[in-house]
């Protein structure tokens, strides 16, 4: 069997379905995709708003509420405890489906009358600012977080304690603004780093202490710029450096920036005990394809953000055990033949075109359910009945041309400036008005004009700023610096930072290398590589044996 080209329906661009691809969708019952595997992933990344929180009344009870959704969404949204709680029920808003409609305007129409949830959280403690988040106590500003603790400002984390600005970290303490980061202690400023303690501005550094400046470093103490000092030297230059300085940290902060993307040779993936794989930071998989920051993946190909997963295609967090599963987002927790779902969890099988379904089993096109089978549009049927009438839908949706396609961006939820997809699919408003998707535009609220001047050293820092209104000097927008986080700064002498953290994570986010694959040659033996490191990036790419010659 050959490979199939076809093109892409939003992008125009040629795509390949290889022979292992039409026999999954043989496998599932589904024809071939209408869209290359980047808009596949950018329509479902749609789905999903993790960052953007507003104030807005529960539906139910009338109390104010912080939700995901803000005021002007046409939905009914209630607070987390009525929602999970058994004071509604999903199936009075059934209803039967009507073959003289498409299906996907019937969906949406359901959408906007079932009650949604209005953030997803569970079992947090004094953190009711977060999103995504289970199991964190005094957290702040957390987004798809678990089991963290006095943490402020952060994306994927897990089981950090005093972490502030922080992504794709996990078990590490009292750290600030670093990623990819593992067992980090006291470490600031730095990326790409696991089993380490007091680093600042350090890269790619493993079981390392005590470093300033460094790169490409095992097993190393007291070295700075990858020379080594004695104690003496170390805390002569620390003292100098006083990151406490606003105007300080920049200037080296920029040094750094500039040795980092031009001069640190990199390692071609980040790929860790993995076989046939194609991605980036993968971890123990075996023929994960074109996949990137996931583990325990078994005949996967275009996942991102997933754990534990099996023979699945096409998913977008967080799986924790899923198989045979297709087109979906925001899924997880035992999701078994499942297709074309959004935020459904807890043990799901058989469910199709879904969104907030919990425990069922043959569903279809259903929202909020939770632990029922066979029920179509929220309304229950007897099994022979729900199997008559599904297979009669599935005829009538391929002749509307919606089988097999995912919900389409106009029915997300959310703006798209609002969504994941606009972190790794950035586009302007006005390519997005073009396209006829939804874009929220700016409060005027939240962009006063900042009256106050943050001193240059965190020692002159009064602690009134926490009632001061802050102005981002990247993008406009307002910010607050809260107490915990103020104190967090005084006892690291750092400075208070003048972005807003949503700016901030993007920086960050800028540093890792984008979820494409490139061929290039490593940059020391010239063998051919692929890589996620594009042909124009100025560092050296080093191939697996270059690269560990360069590390010991």
């Amino acid at each position: 069997m050959t490979s199939l080209t076809k093109t892409c329906k939003n992008c125009a661009k040629p795509f390949a379905i290889a022979p292992e691809d039409t026999e999954f969708y043989k496998k599932i019952d589904v024809a071939t995709p209408t869209l290359c595997p980047t808009c596949r992933s950018q329509r479902r990344q749609a789905f999903r708003n993790e960052f953007f929180l507003y104030t807005r009344k529960c539906d139910f009870s009338g109390k104010e509420i912080i939700s995901m959704y803000s005021q002007e969404k046409p939905y009914k949204i209630y607070d987390q405890e009525i929602w999970w709680s058994d004071k509604w029920d999903p199936t009075t808003y059934g209803r039967d489906f009507d073959f003289n409609r498409p299906f996907f305007e019937q969906f949406i129409e359901l959408q906007k009358v079932v009650p949604r949830i209005s953030l997803n959280c569970i079992n947090n403690q004094n953190s009711y600012f977060t999103n995504y988040a289970f199991n964190n106590k005094n957290c702040y500003l957390i987004f798809t977080t678990d089991y963290c603790e006095d943490s402020y400002y952060g994306r994927l984390n897990y089981r950090n304690f005093k972490c502030v600005d922080a992504d794709y970290t996990s078990d590490s303490i009292h750290s600030y603004q670093i990623s990819d980061a593992d067992r980090a202690n006291n470490c600031l400023f730095c990326q790409k780093i696991t089993g380490s303690s007091n680093l600042t501005f350090c890269y790619d550094m493993k079981n390392c202490h005590d470093c300033i400046g460094c790169s490409n470093l095992r097993s190393a103490r007291r070295y700075i710029f990858n020379k080594q000092v004695s104690q003496e030297e170390f805390e002569e230059f620390k003292a100098k450096m006083d990151l406490g300085s606003y105007n300080n940290l920049e200037k080296i902060t920029k040094q750094f920036a500039d040795m980092v993307e031009s001069k640190c040779p990199k390692k071609y993936l980040e790929n860790v005990n993995c076989d046939e794989c194609v991605g980036n930071h993968l971890k123990s998989s075996k023929n994960a394809k074109m996949c990137f920051d996931s583990e325990k993946l078994h005949d996967i190909k275009f996942g991102t953000q997933l754990t534990d997963a099996k023979d699945c295609y096409d998913w977008d967090f967080v799986a924790a055990g899923g198989e045979l599963c297709y087109e979906m987002v925001s899924c997880a927790y035992r999701m078994v033949s499942c297709k074309f779902c959004v935020n459904s969890w807890d043990g799901n099988s058989n469910i199709t075109y879904c969104d907030l379904c919990l425990g069922n089993k043959d569903l279809f096109g259903c929202i909020g359910m939770r632990k029922k089978q066979y029920c179509i549009l929220n309304k229950q049927y007897e099994k022979e009945e729900y199997d008559k009438l599904l297979a009669k839908i599935i005829e009538h949706m391929k002749k509307t041309g919606e089988w097999g396609e995912f919900f389409p961006i106009t029915s997300s939820p959310f703006a798209y400036n609002e969504s994941v997809a606009n972190e790794f699919f950035t586009l302007t408003e006005e390519q997005i008005k073009e396209k006829g998707w939804s874009f929220k535009e700016p409060d005027k609220k939240e962009f006063k004009k900042q009256t106050y001047l943050i001193p240059d050293h965190i020692k002159d820092v009064p602690n009134t700023i926490t009632q001061e209104i802050l102005a981002c000097e990247k993008c406009g927008k307002n910010y607050k610096i809260i107490e915990q986080e103020l104190a967090f700064y005084k006892e690291s002498n750092l400075p208070i930072p003048h972005k807003c953290h949503l700016c901030r994570h993007r920086g960050r986010t800028a540093k890792r290398s984008p979820r494409m694959i490139w061929k290039r040659t490593c940059s020391k033996c010239k063998i051919e590589i692929q890589t996620t490191y594009s042909p124009n990036n100025p560092s050296p790419i080093l191939c697996e044996k270059c690269y560990l010659d360069l590390v010991g």
